[in-house]
Parts: C-alpha cells; structure tokens; sequence
C-alpha cells in the first residue's frame, strides 16, 4: 500500500481498477490520489487498458462442442473445418495484443465540457461518447479545502470514475476517461466525502 512519499504499485493499481482490493486497502489508495498526479493518470491508463482487454474478449467467438467418441488410430485425420474456429479465436486474441497498445497511443483528444448548471431541470451540459472528456468545473462560492473529490455517476447513482483537484483556483479541469453514452452526474465533494455541488451530463453516442 502506498504511503505520502511512495506511488501505487502495479498489482495494487490492477486489483484496485478491477474492483479486488478490500474497502480498507482501496481507502488507502484513494487517499494517495487525492495528492499524487502521477499515480491518478496511472490509473486512468489502467482502467482503459481493462476495458479495451473486456472489449476484446467479448468478440471472440463462443462455441460449445459436443464430446465424439475418440476415433480408431487406423482413421485418425485432421478435422479443419473443426480447428478453424479455434484459428480464429488464436488470430483475435493476436490481434488484439497488437492492435491494443497502437488503440491507447490513438486515444482522440479530449472534448472539453463546461460544467457550470447543477442537476436540476435545467438544461444538462453535453458531450460525445468514445472520447475522453476535459470537464470544466466551476468551484466558486465552495466551502474552502486544500483539494477536492471529483467523481463520475451513472443514472443509478454506481461510480464509474473518481479523481481530485489539489490546490483548487475559481475554476479547475480533470480528464475523465471515454464513457457509453447516457445520463451522469460529476460530483465536488471534500476529501471526507462529503458532496459540495452536483453536475449534470449527458452523454450521446451510437455505442
């Protein structure tokens, strides 16, 4: 676990995107990405190498067979048409090892969203799904603190992103990680959890 002068390790950061540490060990982690920019982009470039992993596992092709009886040496052969779905999944899973460091180095640059209308009736702010998002807050006329929470909902209120802002002015900016499109809220909380202001932000998309 990291203390104030060490970074996350890799296998915490691992367990920590996949949702594995224990409640204590993530509280932990979660305090040092409140300081540590360093760590926090670490992170973001953790959690998108997991979803671009998950991505890629769910196109590969399923298939049940059914067990045969073990054919007499005599008249033993290879079955192509049966070992061609097997080639293909051997193929996609090469592809994706390749293709998936050249897909994080293409990561399309952030669309900045202005967050200045809280959850209400009012108009929500917009942006496009599949890019990151460059979020805009507006922090005046907060409680003071020498840093802030910042973190991402969906409509069933389940996080699908945190981060922080450390030494925070009128105005400050977090990248949020590409999201599927849908209703969220961005929450500024102090570092104790409890929430300051509330956003609206609707994502559009065809994913």
């Amino acid at each position: 676990m990291p203390t104030n002068n060490q970074h996350v390790g890799e296998a915490d950061f691992e367990s920590y995107s996949m949702h594995a540490l224990s409640r204590e060990a993530s509280a932990r982690v979660e305090q040092h990405l409140l300081i540590c920019e360093t760590c926090r982009e670490r992170l973001m470039e953790m959690d998108e190498y997991v979803a671009a992993m998950k991505d890629a596992a769910r196109d590969l092709p399923r298939q049940s067979v059914a067990p045969e009886a073990a054919p007499e040496p005599a008249r033993r052969r290879w079955r192509w048409p049966r070992l061609i779905p097997a080639f293909a999944a051997v193929a996609a899973i090469a592809i994706a090892v390749v293709a998936l460091p050249l897909t994080r180095h293409a990561t399309p640059a952030p669309f900045a969203v202005s967050l200045r209308t809280m959850r209400g009736p009012a108009t929500q702010a917009q942006a496009p799904s599949r890019r990151p998002l460059a979020l805009q807050l507006d922090l005046t006329g907060l409680a003071a603190s020498p840093s802030y929470r910042i973190e991402m909902v969906d409509r069933s209120g389940k996080r699908v992103w945190q981060g922080a802002i450390a030494n925070p002015a009128a105005a400050a900016s977090v990248t949020v990680p590409p999201q599927k499109r849908g209703m969220y809220f961005v929450r500024v909380a102090l570092p104790s959890g409890e929430t300051l202001r509330e956003y609206g932000l609707e994502i559009r998309g065809t994913d």
